[in-house]
């Protein structure tokens, strides 16, 4: 019962504040965005205040009495230090960091700051990830990568952006929860996998490129084929009952493999996506040109960073409707 009650509160203030501050990649922090409420040091500071009060009321102690004045003019003008802190601060958010499944990944916040006041000492973090401290001077843009755990593979929403500050006495805490329209980007695990689903292919005649043993680059095993040379067999992986392979070589020089989804039949879309995944970092790290292929998207044959980085986001996106 208390963990359903809890679960509409959440729920309803979800809502409140989609309603309150909506999503954009801009945002400027305004009253509206900004709340404010005293720490456990504020509390306590109060408390004594009181007890202080208290205290020079029943002995009739004047300075007392002045001391309890004076520190709750002190947390009343902390109020306005702590909020002028947060207000006026424009937020933007800024470029992605992929990674993989499991792993982390980070977005980029750009933080920017009017001529009139600083913003010193904020602290930012999406939800489950590390806190980041950055300070901001007037007419200052600063960015900061903040982390986050990426558990499943496409597009992750991290979250409200919170933003804090407990500035300058610790006695109060200001903060925003922006909604930046901000989505990560989560490649497939990498799971490696001995037979290459691959096929080879030429710029001309598009025939495939099958080397013998010590002539080219080792690319894996795929299923024997009737006429495969005794020595491309893997006669140790024969022996272990995983049954006939013929090893796989290609020269990077003469073409280039496609990685193609449907030679793994029967493999769930899961681990396909993974082991193509494991493959597209192995064909990079050899310097073999490839393309990729799959159900309803293709990406032509390339090599280098910016290929690697469309293969991983191709199949990160599989299945999701853009």
């Amino acid at each position: 019962m208390q963990a359903a009650v809890r679960a509409q509160v959440r729920r309803r203030y979800r809502q409140w504040l989609a309603r309150r501050m909506p999503a954009s990649r801009q945002q400027r922090l305004t009253q509206q965005r900004i709340f404010i409420l005293p720490t456990r040091y504020g509390l306590f500071f109060l408390l004594i205040a009181a007890l202080l009060f208290l205290g020079g009321i029943n002995y009739e102690n004047n300075l007392i009495m002045a001391l309890s004045f004076l520190m709750t003019s002190l947390f009343m003008i902390a109020i306005l230090h702590t909020f002028r802190n947060l207000a006026g601060l424009l937020v933007r958010a800024g470029q992605c960091e992929p990674g993989h499944a499991g792993a982390d990944g980070a977005l980029e916040i750009l933080l920017h700051a009017d001529d009139r006041h600083p913003h010193l000492s904020l602290w930012l973090r999406w939800p489950g990830g590390p806190v980041e401290e950055i300070s901001v001077l007037p007419g200052e843009e600063k960015n900061v990568w903040l982390r986050l755990p990426l558990k499943r593979r496409g597009r992750v929403h991290p979250g409200r952006l919170h933003i804090e500050s407990r500035y300058p006495l610790g006695l109060l805490r200001a903060w925003s929860q922006l909604d930046m329209a901000h989505p990560a980007l989560a490649w497939p695990r990498a799971v490696p996998n001995e037979f290459c689903p691959a096929s080879g292919g030429d710029a001309e005649q598009g025939r495939q490129h099958t080397r013998l043993a010590g002539s080219d680059d080792f690319q894996g095993l795929r299923s024997y084929r009737p006429g495969d040379p005794p020595r491309m067999v893997d006669w140790k992986a024969y022996a272990r009952g995983r049954g006939l392979h013929s090893k796989y070589f290609a020269d990077p020089a003469e073409g280039w493999l496609w990685l193609d989804w449907a030679m793994m039949p029967g493999v769930d879309p899961e681990t396909r996506l993974s082991r193509l995944t494991w493959w597209v970092l192995q064909l990079e790290q050899k310097n073999q040109r490839y393309g990729l292929r799959l159900p309803g998207a293709e990406l032509p044959p390339g090599l280098g960073p910016e290929q690697q980085r469309q293969a991983l986001d191709l199949l990160a996106l599989y299945g999701e409707v853009s």
